[in-house]
């Protein structure tokens, strides 16, 4: 996860990221229902942690020279 901090991300990714989970906040910000709420931050949980982990094996690619261009 520390190389995620290496390389900042572009304003257009950090911008796919947020569109990716806004749907997820927007659902628990209306909510009263803790079940519903937890499931949607575990959606975006989800959602983050996959977002983290490509840009892991991409740097990681990018370190090895394994990236195919």
């Amino acid at each position: 996860m520390a190389k995620i901090l290496d390389v900042p991300y572009t304003e257009r990714e950090k911008m796919a990221i947020f569109e990716s989970i806004d749907g997820d906040i927007a659902r628990i910000s209306v909510s009263d229902d803790m079940q519903e709420i937890l499931c949607h931050l575990n959606f975006a949980v989800d959602r983050l942690t996959s977002v983290a982990y490509s840009r892991i094996v991409e740097l990681t690619e990018e370190k090895n020279g394994t990236i195919d261009t």
